[in-house]
């Protein structure tokens, strides 16, 4: 797998920047590769604005770019321009710095009049610097980066989606392969699967949910890490069911049951691919794993939701779900939000 270095130019503690950086991240570590970060704002300010690439801190910053087999560079836009501490920074590099490796360029800023700063003015420093395919990179706009106290980032999907596909196109590039294409739905060529969560199909909707969850909650635990439940569970003898949506061989969306009692399943796990929300998958899921859960028997469904999760509470509320809280309540004042729903009741017909 590939190092990657990664340039953070915020010279703020706290940033849009940075969180957007940080769920690019854990894409990348996700795939497996090693992710090394730069902190500019971490490295000595006097030797950095005179130059001085013989400082040790300074030294070892070059050496992690040199050694990396791509770069990830991000920037606040300010006054048009990308940051003044990144410019000061490339500008002490070595003329070739970049040769040879792939770049991904991604910039933050408060208005769409921002959106060229990239291609403009940062590019075109980037390729200077000898880089080998600099990706198409991603302006996120900072109304579309929610951030939380204490942790967490919630991305609108205006910038989630474009910031999916960019890393994904990188990841390819990095892999020296052509990306995947993804075609749209069709929705008679849409399979409904059983699996397992050990099987190599389900293995994009795991790796993905550890992304969002640890993403939107700013923190490892056992329910960012999907270790909070047996993967037993969800196995057939074990009163559980895996469903995964497949289109074209890939897995685009999914779900799962587990026994929660002798009435009662318990929905996990649901996604949907980034390239492909929005357009019912989600639905059609939770209407598999509604017939799956009434030929085992159960007569109920129940689930939570994290309460940084709008578009999974919207779903089930769609698809009849039953909110046991209080819909007029702040969601972050409640913790996980819990819902039921009741099962149509199966008639067997004696042949």
């Amino acid at each position: 797998m590939a190092t990657i270095a990664t340039i953070s130019s915020s010279p703020s503690e706290v940033s849009r920047t940075d969180a957007v950086l940080s769920y690019v991240t854990k894409r990348l570590i996700s795939h497996g590769h090693q992710v090394t970060p730069i902190v500019l704002r971490d490295l000595p300010a006097e030797p950095l604005l005179r130059g001085r690439a013989d400082d040790p801190v300074i030294q070892a910053a070059i050496d992690v770019l040199a050694a990396a087999d791509a770069v990830v560079v991000t920037t606040p836009v300010y006054k048009a321009a990308y940051s003044g501490l990144l410019k000061v920074f490339l500008d002490l590099l070595p003329q070739y710095a970049l040769r040879g490796k792939a770049v991904l360029p991604l910039a933050t800023g408060g208005t769409p009049a921002h959106v060229l700063v990239i291609d403009y003015a940062l590019r075109p420093v980037l390729t200077s610097l000898g880089a080998g395919a600099i990706g198409q990179g991603w302006f996120v706009l900072s109304s579309h980066v929610r951030l939380y106290d204490g942790g967490g980032l919630l991305l609108d999907p205006a910038a989630s989606v474009p910031l999916y596909e960019v890393t994904e196109a990188f990841l390819s590039t990095v892999a020296g392969v052509s990306p995947v294409e993804s075609p749209p739905i069709q929705p008679a060529a849409l399979e409904a699967v059983r699996a397992r969560p050990e099987d190599p199909e389900a293995a994009p909707l795991l790796a993905d949910l550890v992304v969002e969850y640890s993403t939107r909650y700013g923190r490892t635990n056992e329910n960012t890490q999907l270790t909070e439940v047996p993967a037993s569970d969800f196995h057939t003898e074990q009163g559980g069911a895996f469903v995964l949506l497949r289109h074209g061989g890939q897995t685009v969306a999914g779900g799962a049951i587990r026994r929660y009692d002798d009435q009662t399943a318990e929905v996990k796990r649901m996604w949907t691919s980034h390239l492909h929300r929005r357009q019912g998958l989600g639905r059609r899921v939770m209407a598999e794993l509604e017939a799956v859960a009434a030929d085992l028997g159960y007569r109920r469904l129940y689930l939570t939701t994290g309460p940084r999760q709008p578009e999974a509470a919207a779903l089930y509320l769609a698809a009849g779900f039953e909110p046991q809280f209080d819909v007029e309540a702040d969601p972050e004042s409640i913790g996980p939000l819990p819902f039921t729903k009741n099962l149509a009741v199966r008639l067997q017909v004696a042949s």
